[in-house]
């Protein structure tokens, strides 16, 4: 670097002015010093480029945003050397000066991933590049820095010079410059309308990086413009506010970037909603204002129905592809559960925080899913128990039925008849009448025997499952042949409700189903029981409410297992009844 006193006053030494632009500025009333004090803006609004391209890089790998803002600032610091006294240097310099431009308009035109979606954008875009290049390479071609009549003479070598004609040079220049002022002008009609037509996503996404660069544009356009037009308003700060007005537009990708991770803040805070409101309440209104999109929304799925439902219960379809809205099918474990509906610049604005916000809204249909199912079993629980306690009720008065029209009576008997005989005259008849009282007492022995049998079969509290089956095998009716043998003797509360699983599916095969022949097989392992009925009737059996069959699955499912029947038409019956071990002790 020239750090001299003519170095420092060379107006072929400013940065990011043409040549005709810096000896034009130089001519005011206050011609600037270019020296530390420019250095060091330029320095920083160059490493404000890099930084801020790799910050968007690194947040965004797939997308080219970031490596072109970190190649705009390569070439911005690449016009550095323009205060180099080296001849070489300074003609690169001096060429590269303006080639940033052209990237940070792709960066603007191709928002938000910075690839260019049309051809006349790629058009433009290259136009660009040549006329950074070729016409500024063309304007020194026809302008020797050395050869202007300054207080400071300039010591700059320009390599490039083949004649040194100002007027040349400056109808060059004004050229240059007019048509760089017109493609600014597209660019802000551009950035303009697409604002004018945008959602409000695509608007909130755009709204940092579009206003820098229209103050870029704008700032930068006037100033050269002025140099030219209106030299004796030129002085330093003028021309050094073109380092932070250019700096804007990297803070602003740094502001975007800021702006996504704290996006992803709230979309986390969303989900801390999930337990305190449905889908259609506060964590919908959080989603919406992460990601600034009013219209989003979050369906739910109607299994039974095939078809998605939204907030207010009504059946929605999902939204045409090319509309202004999208949408997304929500599935956990490979079922769908929903569907996310928002603004279709959403994906392109924010991929990353899109699939944030579809997995957040993932977890809370499922929440929601869960909770109704937990509701659901909730309530079966209640009514379960209801059934059990009627059933219970109901069984306690069969009991006092059975008890008062059988072995009561037959007691009631024996003692009439015990006192008729206390009371005989003649030992004949007294003996008679014992006898007959002798009778109904072992007639109602019998029947309480019988009785409680039925009620909890001896045979099962004494030798377990596998001998009471034998015994409900030998007393059926019907041919009933059992099978298999637990490995170990379960809990008495799960034999108990195993064996009443077999003893009603026997019944109900004997009185309804017409069958010839019944088959049990009973198996465990570690971790539950599994008893299985199969009889060969007319089949067609339903688990109606209030059923022994019904009271039968809510007997099994208090335990913790599960109850099923399988009944076609003319096919048979198959009960099947599986109780967990593990949760149920002895």
């Amino acid at each position: 670097m020239d750090w001299s006193a003519a170095a420092m006053h060379d107006p072929a030494r400013t940065l990011l002015l043409g040549p005709r632009e810096s000896f034009v500025a130089a001519r005011g009333p206050y011609p600037p010093v270019f020296g530390v004090w420019e250095l060091v803006l330029f320095l920083g609004a160059g490493t404000a480029f890099v930084a801020a391209g790799f910050i968007a890089w690194r947040a965004r790998p797939g997308e080219w945003t970031g490596p072109l803002i970190i190649v705009a600032g390569l070439l911005w610091l690449l016009g550095g050397l323009r205060r180099s006294s080296d001849p070489a240097l300074f003609t690169i310099a001096a060429v590269v000066t303006n080639l940033y431009l052209p990237v940070l308009i792709q960066v603007l035109l191709g928002f938000p991933t910075g690839r260019l979606r049309y051809r006349w954008e790629r058009w433009f875009v290259g136009a660009c590049w040549v006329l950074a290049t070729v016409g500024v390479s063309v304007e020194w071609m026809f302008f020797d820095p050395r050869a202007v009549a300054t207080p400071y003479p300039s010591t700059s070598v320009n390599l490039l010079l083949v004649h040194h004609d100002p007027t040349i040079a400056t109808v060059v220049q004004l050229t240059v410059g007019g048509v760089a002022a017109v493609c600014g002008l597209v660019v802000t009609v551009v950035i303009a309308r697409r604002w004018r037509v945008g959602s409000p996503a695509y608007r909130s996404a755009f709204l940092p990086l579009g206003a820098a660069g229209l103050v870029a544009i704008v700032v930068t356009v006037g100033i050269l413009a002025s140099a030219v037009r209106f030299p004796g308003s030129q002085n330093a700060w003028l021309l050094d506010l073109r380092y932070p007005t250019s700096a804007v537009l990297p803070v602003a990708v740094a502001l975007g970037v800021i702006r996504y991770q704290l996006a992803r803040v709230a979309v986390g805070s969303a989900v801390t909603a999930i337990g305190s409101a449905p889908p259609a309440g506060a964590f919908v209104t959080a989603l919406r204002r992460a990601v600034r999109d009013p219209t989003l929304a979050l369906w739910t799925y109607a299994a039974e129905h095939g078809c998605f439902v939204d907030a207010e219960g009504r059946w929605r379809a999902l939204p045409v592809p090319g509309g202004p809205q999208s949408a997304t099918v929500l599935e956990r474990g490979g079922v769908p559960v929903g569907a996310l509906v928002f603004d279709t610049a959403l994906p392109a604005a924010d991929p990353e925080l899109l699939a944030a916000v579809r997995a957040a809204a993932a977890l809370a249909l499922e929440h929601d899913r869960l909770r109704a199912d937990l509701q659901e079993q909730l309530g079966e629980v209640r009514r379960s128990r209801e059934r059990l306690a009627t059933a219970a009720d109901t069984a306690r008065r069969r009991v006092e039925r059975d008890l008062h029209d059988g072995a009561q009576q037959r007691l009631v008997a024996a003692a009439i008849l015990l006192g008729r005989a206390r009371r005989a005259g003649d030992i004949t008849t007294r003996d008679a009448l014992l006898a007959e009282g002798v009778g109904e007492l072992d007639t109602a022995l019998a029947e309480l025997r019988e009785f409680a049998r039925g009620v909890f079969p001896p045979m099962l509290a004494a030798r377990g499952l596998p001998a009471a089956l034998d015994s409900l095998a030998q007393r059926a009716v019907l041919p009933v042949r059992v099978t298999g043998e637990p490995a170990s003797r379960p809990p008495a509360v799960i034999e108990a409700a195993a064996y009443f699983v077999a003893a009603e599916a026997v019944t109900n095969a004997t009185r309804y189903a017409d069958a010839r022949t019944v088959q049990i097989r009973c198996e465990t392992d570690e971790d539950e029981l599994r008893l299985r009925i199969v009889d060969d009737g007319c089949g067609g059996a339903v688990v109606s409410p209030g059923g022994g069959l019904d009271g039968l699955a809510d007997r099994v499912a208090a335990l913790g297992g599960t109850f099923e029947v399988h009944s076609p038409p003319g096919a048979g019956t198959t009960v099947t009844a599986t109780f967990p071990l593990r949760s149920v002790t002895a």
